[in-house]
């Protein structure tokens, strides 16, 4: 048996085309003649990372809404859940395939444990996996080790000659400091370190998967 661990958001799923089709509709509502608008929310956002209270209340301000911010960001985590696009099939084909000839799939994800299951749900993978680790759920974030330990216990795999497939800097160090293998999606960056690097680098998921028998 093998384990593959996969991110969730901008590597299983897509979460740049979601957030940029949420960031567009916002805007039809909210600032029609801006044209920098959706700009702005897409260099706010921060692939993600910024806390969302910290970017709502700076959306609050920039549009001079007049709504609390805890509704919106209520609204916000259902509407980006519902422009999460499809999976692509040829994905869904490929990891059904590495689950036929033997791997163990899993997601190990940062983030809240409702908006994470979310999304699996409306992307409809949870079929698709052998187990799920999600940070909020878990008290432990990666790139801590001990998160890549839960998910291959779950597996019923050692983690051996697992490897992690991510887009952030933490999939990574979380890889090394497990000792297992990695793929950084690069989505047209640059790997920003010289200390830690993956083993792999990747345009997509479909390469990335493609490179799982490549020596270490």
């Amino acid at each position: 048996m093998a384990l593959l661990l996969l991110d969730l958001d901008d590597t299983l799923a897509d979460r740049e085309a979601a957030f940029l089709a949420w960031a567009r509709d916002r805007v039809r509502e909210w600032a029609p003649t801006d044209p920098d608008a959706v700009a702005y929310l897409v260099e706010r956002d921060s692939d993600g990372i910024r806390p969302r209270p910290e970017l709502f209340a700076a959306i609050v301000a920039r549009f001079g809404l007049q709504r609390p911010v805890e509704t919106l960001l209520a609204e916000y985590r259902r509407q980006l859940v519902a422009a999460f696009p499809a999976v692509p099939d040829d994905v869904i084909a490929r990891v059904r395939a590495l689950r036929a000839g033997g791997w163990r799939v899993a997601v190990v994800t940062n983030g809240d444990a409702h908006a994470q299951r979310a999304k699996l749900e409306h992307l409809g993978l949870p079929a698709l996996l052998d187990a799920l680790c999600i940070s909020g759920e878990l008290g432990i974030r990666k790139p801590d080790p001990r998160i890549f330990e839960v998910a291959a216990a779950r597996c019923g795999e050692e983690l051996d000659g697992a490897w992690m497939v991510g887009d952030a800097e933490a999939d990574i160090l979380g890889a090394r400091h497990a000792g297992i293998r990695s793929v950084w999606l690069h989505r047209g960056r640059t790997w920003p370190r010289s200390d830690v690097r993956p083993d792999h680098i990747a345009g997509g998921l479909l390469e990335a998967l493609a490179l799982l028998d490549a020596p270490v």
